[in-house]
């Protein structure tokens, strides 16, 4: 090999070194972004409610309603809400008739026609987030005319872990917590999550970015050889 083949092979291992380095430092920066940089909660998450989490009623509501993170689509079908009666083997559901209004389209509202008797009663709802397009399904209780028993203290807490929110009274101290539970439930839910995670797309080219710098060097030195050969 000449003293000009030798410098021109040093020069392209030179080159092929620099792309790969600043490849991987790019890759580097994106997925040390992407550890560090919030991400957006997906789903229209429930925020709060009326009746309230496990709130206890003097009568029967004519309304329910549901607050979410994020706006909802007002598309046919796109949201459902119906209560059911928790108590009983028999379980009917009421499905409701649900109103997205364009004043506040993070509010899901559905009007009762009809008398419940006393009793706890779960609100099963489904929505479709206008801002990610995600489907969400959830449920919360409340009670008629009905003190809670202890089961269902017990399940209305694991509801409420679901929902990501703290049971109602859960954080006060036990002097001001009231025999009647309020209807004050507070979410501990962010619409940013701080949650560490690595993004797909910054693994693949954290793998990608230094394999396609490097065969493309290789591309292009063959394309230069051959060049020299033709000109020979």
């Amino acid at each position: 090999m000449s003293t000009t083949d030798t410098s021109n092979a040093a020069g392209w291992r030179r080159l092929a070194i620099i792309a790969i380095t600043v490849s991987a430092l790019v890759s580097a920066a994106w997925l040390l972004t992407g550890l560090t940089a919030p991400t957006a909660s997906a789903h229209a998450a429930y925020v709060s409610s009326s009746p309230a989490f496990a709130e206890m009623l003097d009568e029967s509501p004519s309304e329910i309603s549901i607050r979410f993170t994020q706006e909802l689509f007002r598309r046919a079908g796109a949201n459902e809400m119906w209560v059911e009666p928790a108590r009983g083997d028999d379980i009917p559901q009421y499905p409701l008739q649900v109103e997205i209004n364009n004043d506040d389209r993070h509010v899901m509202r559905g009007t009762m026609d009809m008398e419940l008797a006393p009793g706890r009663y779960l609100v099963r709802w489904r929505n479709l987030s206008a801002e990610d397009g995600d489907e969400d399904r959830g449920v919360f209780p409340f009670y008629v005319q009905s003190d809670p028993l202890d089961t269902e203290v017990g399940n209305d807490r694991e509801i409420a872990a679901t929902l990501l929110i703290t049971y109602p009274n859960d954080d006060e101290p036990e002097d001001t917590v009231e025999a009647t539970a309020p209807a004050v439930v507070n979410v501990v839910r962010s619409d940013d999550s701080a949650d560490v995670r690595i993004g797909a797309g910054a693994i693949i080219w954290l793998i990608a970015g230094p394999t396609a710098a490097a065969l493309l060097m290789v591309s292009w030195r063959r394309r230069h050889q051959r060049r020299r050969r033709s000109a020979t």
